[in-house]
């Protein structure tokens, strides 16, 4: 009996493994064109929800099925828009870090400050357009900046420690890229947001017998 225990969860290991590395792959074939990123990354986004909700372990498919339902321009300004303004943040910050003098000093602050809310607020944006992909993306960038602020100590090192770690894994083992840190990195961002996902829902359920989550959000 433990043996046959044992076995089945070898088998489910080596599933997940399988499911995570074949979905990695589609992922970095979709972003070869760079422009396609964001479309890619949120058909991931909604392959590993299904995955996880729905039992739907047929990963490669549901990624497949995604990227040709949704239209790809709504996709890349919904996610794209924010992955930017993270690099652009990067760039800006690796500026004003070189300033020695007072502006200098105030522009890395905020940089810093704005990158951290951009960082805490992914999680967000991945499963807002998981779960609503009619969501215009003004208002779902606005959402997510919300929740970010409002959860911003927890999503925000979380958010930060996930990608810092996914980019020194990478640089110190580009192979890794193969091996699953790309779609592992889209999991952690998305686990990120579950918290305060659940905080609203749970406002939402207490103050109303009709959710309205626009108005849950309202400062």
């Amino acid at each position: 009996m433990t043996g046959g225990i044992s076995g089945t969860r070898i088998m489910a290991a080596l599933g997940t493994l399988f499911n995570v590395l074949a979905l990695n792959l589609v992922l970095l074939i979709a972003s070869l064109p760079v422009i396609t990123l964001p479309a890619a990354v949120g058909a991931v986004s909604v392959a590993l929800d299904r995955w996880r909700r729905d039992g739907e372990d047929r990963v490669v498919r549901a990624f497949v099925t995604t990227l040709r339902s949704r239209p790809p321009l709504r996709a890349t300004a919904a996610i794209g828009v924010p992955l930017a303004a993270a690099a652009l943040g990067l760039v800006e910050i690796r500026h004003f870090a070189r300033e020695a003098t007072l502006p200098g000093r105030i522009g890395l602050g905020l940089g810093l400050g704005a990158l951290l809310i951009t960082l805490a607020a992914l999680g967000y944006v991945l499963q807002l357009a998981a779960d609503d992909p009619a969501l215009p993306p003004v208002e779902l960038w606005s959402l997510s900046a919300r929740l970010a602020i409002r959860n911003l100590f927890v999503a925000g090192p979380l958010s930060v420690a996930a990608i810092a770690a996914a980019a020194v894994l990478t640089v110190t083992d580009p192979g890794l890229l193969l091996l699953g840190v790309p779609v592992v990195l889209v999991h952690v961002l998305k686990l990120t947001a579950r918290p305060g996902l659940r905080r609203v829902q749970r406002t939402q359920q207490a103050g109303s017998p009709e959710p309205d989550r626009h108005a849950a959000l309202a400062p």
